[in-house]
């Protein structure tokens, strides 16, 4: 099988002028749909911004500003690019014209990733439009070039110490411009101090039995779990190969696939001699509730994981000092919660719960005793391949 590797990672410089911060809004008296500038443009790609030059004022009453970009994809257009970013920068000329406006104009408010559409203009690339990059524009790019939807990204090709994951696309055009594989790395962190209770060969942990619990079919590395299956182990049981106490600090990363308005516990700490204690993980629709109860009240806090009923999800959280909670979903952090000491005081002697009273698909549930590493699950950045196979 013979792979290659698309340009990705090149540096370009683009110029404009241009009247406020909203980069978008510069373009609307003359908007069209992000299909037909992809459709007209000889060039289309996909920027990450790691610069601004400070702007001078300019005859226009506006500005002109030049941003330097990381090349992260092409979806079009690539032998013409090539050609002509030869050197480490590569200036686009690209005009924006719009009445005077008042918002700021400080380069920090751009947003950071872009997708230029362009043209070649006496052999020079000279944008046409452009877009804030997300996932949604992102498809439908790639749609109108001919291209499938993209798979999954397939199970993680380790449980620790760095891995790769790939999802596939297909050409649904006689020619298809661009790459048909995505790679990125996950479980970038190492395997000293991790706890997998998915691992466990007692079967005596497992509820109702063992032989209840069944593969998932379209993926052998996850677990099929319904309202009656789940895990229960005394935390003691759990740490006694790793000669550790169950960790104050740590981060959990999950592996799942929920059916459509799933509830139910993911994961559980509960201690073995208060009723009222434990701290615990469940889906609550299409978000996560890490939910703390002790004798002085409950308190819960909402992670907005949008997780989409039937497609496979990446989340990790993590707890530090009790009180500092971390959170990523599919790559991307969603924010950090502080909350008062103590808040969310791990139950001494207590039971590890996986799966109660939960309907969907687990592949991954991973205690690690270093609450640093949370963002490790997976890497944001992706590197595209072309497989002549496929």
């Amino acid at each position: 099988m013979r792979l290659f590797v698309a340009i990705t990672f090149q540096t370009l410089l683009i110029s404009w002028t241009a009247f406020g911060c909203d980069l978008e809004r510069f373009h609307l008296e003359k908007q069209v749909s992000v299909e037909e500038n992809a459709a007209s443009a000889d060039i289309v790609f996909r920027g990450f911004r790691i610069a601004v030059a400070t702007p001078p004022s300019n005859d226009l009453g506006g500005v002109r500003l030049s941003a330097y970009f990381n090349l992260v994809n092409t979806y079009k257009g690539v032998d013409q690019l090539k050609a002509r970013i030869g050197y480490v920068f590569r200036q686009i000329n690209v005009t924006f014209v719009t009445r005077p406006s008042t918002e700021c104009i400080q380069a920090n408010d751009i947003p950071r990733e872009y997708i230029i559409f362009a043209n070649v203009v006496d052999d020079n690339v000279q944008a046409s439009s452009m877009a804030t990059w997300d996932e949604n524009t992102d498809e439908r790019i790639w749609k109108i070039l001919g291209w499938s939807k993209w798979s999954e990204w397939t199970a993680c090709s380790v449980s620790c110490s760095s891995g790769i994951q790939q999802r596939f696309r297909r050409c649904r055009s006689p020619k298809c411009s661009g790459f048909n594989v995505e790679q990125r790395h996950c479980n970038l962190f190492g395997c000293d101090g991790t706890l997998n209770p998915l691992a466990l060969k007692e079967e005596q942990f497992y509820h109702p039995s063992k032989d209840r619990w069944k593969k998932v079919a379209d993926r052998p590395t996850a677990w099929k779990l319904r309202p009656n299956s789940y895990i229960w182990i005394p935390s003691s049981e759990l740490v006694a190969n790793q000669k550790q106490i169950f960790p104050r600090d740590f981060t959990l990363f999950i592996t799942l696939r929920v059916e459509k308005d799933a509830m139910g516990t993911i994961f559980s700490l509960r201690s073995r001699n208060r009723q009222d204690s434990y701290l615990s993980l469940e889906v609550s629709g299409s978000d996560l509730k890490l939910i703390h109860a002790a004798s002085n009240g409950t308190d819960f806090i909402r992670i907005p994981t949008k997780l989409i009923g039937g497609q496979w999800h990446q989340i990790a959280i993590s707890i530090r000092d009790e009180s500092v909670v971390n959170s990523y979903s599919d790559c991307e952090w969603l924010g950090t919660d502080i909350l008062k000491a103590g808040t969310l005081k791990i139950p001494e002697n207590s039971d590890v719960i996986v799966g109660y009273l939960f309907t969907g698909d687990l592949e991954q549930l991973l205690i690690v005793s270093n609450p640093d590493i949370v963002n490790l699950q997976c890497s944001r950045q992706r590197t595209p391949i072309t497989d002549q196979n496929l």
